[in-house]
């Protein structure tokens, strides 16, 4: 049960974190961008919160993981 709640807190923190990056690069959109990485993604780059989206991202899908791990678990 406790890892339950650790997995779940995980993915929610990291959740909510991917989405005030993204709100926040949605709300200054740059005028120039190149194709491969996209407009979205270059403003992430230009604002320089590049590593609170790879953070968040990681915390969002090490908590999802955990989350399947114990439901998967066989010792109950």
């Amino acid at each position: 049960m406790k890892r339950v709640l650790i997995g779940g807190f995980l993915s929610l923190i990291g959740t909510i974190w991917s989405l005030a990056v993204l709100l926040t690069a949605m709300n200054n959109l740059v005028s120039g961008w190149s194709t491969p990485p996209g407009r979205l993604l270059s403003t992430i780059m230009e604002l320089g919160v590049m590593p609170l989206f790879v953070l968040a991202l990681l915390l969002a899908v090490s908590g999802l993981v955990i989350l399947v791990m114990e439901l998967f678990r066989k010792d109950r």
